[in-house]
């Protein structure tokens, strides 16, 4: 999908009310999902916790499946496409990031660019079953629902949603121009990762 195509629900026509309320809930547990991760992502974890993009990786990160939908120029149909990519590994009993320190992000400065743009992830701000899912979890986006929170205008919702998109675009790119071998595309990658 081109980003110029990137359609929004209409909740978010007028810009949306969203703060998050640090509860954690979003570093909790595999039913929130993974955080997925890139390139720019480890280099600014590892140079943050003063370590190697390696060491990083061996510690914090692990394989998942992910697909992209991609139809390239001039193509009929697209295709849905299968390959492995990177997110955090989670930790402990109650399977939580192992940044979450008391409900809050121990390295906030770092984060992942997931956790960035969060709520305006492109397949929440087009699909109003997606993001009303979130909001009965999340209560920043539950406020949301009231007005209540820091406003965010139409044009900043889009421009996370296209840089997000557009991250995850490259990534596919990059794995296909690999034939989607990750060792090929994260040199530092350790080979014994886990899944």
């Amino acid at each position: 999908m081109p980003t110029d195509q990137i359609k929004i629900i209409k909740k978010f026509e007028n810009g949306i009310y969203f703060s998050c309320q640090m509860c954690g809930g979003c570093c909790r547990g595999l039913d929130e999902g993974e955080v997925y991760l890139y390139r720019k992502d480890i280099i600014r974890f590892a140079k943050y916790l003063k370590i190697s993009p390696k060491k990083f990786c061996k510690e914090y990160v692990k394989l998942i499946d992910d697909t992209f939908y991609w139809k390239g120029d001039n193509a009929e149909r697209g295709k849905t496409y299968k390959f492995k990519t990177l997110a955090f590994r989670f930790f402990e009993d109650d399977v939580r990031c192992y940044f979450l320190k008391d409900n809050g992000c121990s390295i906030h400065e770092a984060r992942a660019f997931q956790c960035r743009c969060f709520p305006f992830w492109q397949m929440m701000v087009s699909n109003d079953k997606n993001f009303l899912d979130y909001s009965k979890k999340c209560p920043g986006l539950r406020d949301s629902l009231e007005n209540e929170g820091k406003h965010y205008s139409k044009a900043e919702i889009l421009k996370w949603a296209t840089e997000e998109y557009e991250m995850e675009k490259n990534f596919f790119l990059e794995m296909k121009k690999h034939d989607f071998d990750i060792f090929k595309v994260y040199k530092f990658l350790p080979k014994d990762i886990t899944c």
